[in-house]
């Protein structure tokens, strides 16, 4: 026999959505980890701005900002399922997209970081120059999130007054 869920507790199928944002965007970030490593171990020259740009010191903002193009469309993804699927718990689901979006975010940091650099006599592994690149995929998440919920917003109120 099934008991019945006390009144204003969530039930079960409201916390699979926040759950799936934060475990699924967590494991995305672990294959974006991947994707970057390869990407950032050695830059190719559409990377790096060839010709303009023939110096390995340059390899750090190549490496930045090819993680910040892969967070940020993680970011974009999460932020258009919030938007499609958020329901009436729609802080709980963004709280938790939020929270997933981050953990993905330095999961694909960790996940760069722990794989074998390019040359085996090499001691560097790929990581960050500038952390603050880390705030990208929740970043784009919430303006995402932000910008279509005001234009939606705004629509209807002129829809509604005029």
């Amino acid at each position: 026999m099934r008991r019945a869920a006390a009144p204003g507790a969530p039930r079960s199928g409201d916390l699979r959505l926040p759950f799936a944002l934060l475990l699924g965007q967590a494991l995305t970030g672990a294959l974006l980890g991947v994707a970057w490593w390869a990407l950032a171990r050695r830059p190719a020259a559409w990377l790096v701005g060839e010709p303009v740009v023939v110096s390995s010191a340059q390899f750090p903002i190549a490496r930045d900002g090819s993680f910040a193009v892969l967070t940020a469309t993680a970011g974009l993804v999460a932020g258009l399922v919030v938007l499609r699927r958020a329901g009436e718990r729609p802080l709980q689901v963004l709280g938790a997209a939020l929270a997933g979006a981050l953990s993905g975010s330095l999961l694909t940091v960790a996940t760069a970081g722990a794989l074998p650099p390019s040359d085996p006599a090499a001691a560097a592994h790929v990581s960050l120059y500038a952390w603050a690149v880390v705030l990208v995929q929740p970043l784009v998440l919430t303006c995402v999130v932000a910008v279509v919920s005001l234009s939606s917003a705004l629509v209807g109120w002129t829809r509604a007054t005029g």
